[in-house]
């Protein structure tokens, strides 16, 4: 049995329904209003959760660093690409105010120092680590310093590392849940590893789900029947291509599927029978 995680009034645990998260990543452009029309449309689907990443460029990229991996011609530079992508702390505040009145809860990925100090203006409620802010300690404390929960992505972590922060969240008194996680866009099918899954549940004793980056809903559904407490998957509206999480991210239409299934599969489990009754 693991401590379950609570998250305003959603708690997240083997008992509970899966906590679903839409992630936008980027795929708004660094535009307000685009990130607004995600809000309102993904909020129609039912999910528990919204998120987006928090980045600033002059707290993340030098001037000419290059890009690992170039997806677009638009841009000279990765600094470049994150300032088109940077939203400041007024219009954090309305993206918070449109999650409010669409009922929706608001998530984000702090890239920075800058960025939680951002965050926590905004009184986010939960805090979701990406797989490359897994290492960032100086990051890590001052979130350590908030108690709220924390939901991590193991990307790119070994269990070794794992263990650690572990050991360090549970010293903390910091509820948390990991996420077995991909860093590989797409993800092959044969890379998912759903099996991580019920290990962590087994060795850590928390809650445990699976961050998606495949793209494909039927991943999305098998996590969910295998007995993730949570799933985290990109989602996309129509628009261009060009965005680096489009081939990993799954529509809108699958993404109100996914939310129907996971009701139905939950009201399927708890309608427990007794065959002597028949």
């Amino acid at each position: 049995m693991h401590s379950n995680l609570k998250i305003k009034k959603k708690i997240i645990g083997d008992d509970y329904k899966p906590f679903i998260i839409a992630e936008v990543g980027q795929s708004h452009g660094g535009s307000l209003k685009k990130a607004i029309r995600y809000i309102k449309s993904i909020s129609e689907t039912g999910v528990d959760a919204i998120k987006f990443q928090t980045h600033i460029a002059s707290d993340e990229s030098t001037l000419d660093e290059p890009f690992r991996v170039s997806f677009s011609k638009k841009y000279k530079s990765r600094y470049d690409y994150w300032k088109a992508m940077e939203f400041n702390e007024k219009e954090w505040k309305k993206i918070s105010y449109y999650c409010q009145k669409n009922k929706v809860t608001l998530l984000s990925s702090p890239f920075s120092l800058k960025a939680v100090k951002l965050l926590k203006k905004i009184k986010i409620p939960a805090w979701k680590i990406a797989s490359g802010e897994f290492f960032s300690d100086q990051m890590l404390k001052e979130i350590y310093k908030t108690k709220k929960p924390l939901l991590i992505s193991t990307g790119m972590s070994k269990y070794s590392e794992i263990y650690k922060i572990v050991k360090k969240l549970k010293k903390e008194k910091i509820k948390f849940l990991l996420f077995q996680c991909t860093s590989e866009y797409p993800s092959n099918k044969g890379n998912i590893g759903l099996n991580i899954v019920d290990e962590f549940k087994k060795k850590f004793k928390c809650p445990a789900g699976l961050s998606d980056h495949s793209g494909n809903l039927m991943t999305l559904l098998s996590a969910i029947a295998s007995g993730s407490n949570a799933i985290e998957c990109h989602v996309k509206l129509n628009g261009p291509k060009n965005n680096p999480d489009f081939s990993s991210s799954i529509s809108l239409k699958e993404l109100k599927f996914l939310v129907e299934f996971n009701n139905y599969y939950y009201e399927l489990k708890e309608a427990k029978i007794n065959k002597n009754l028949l």
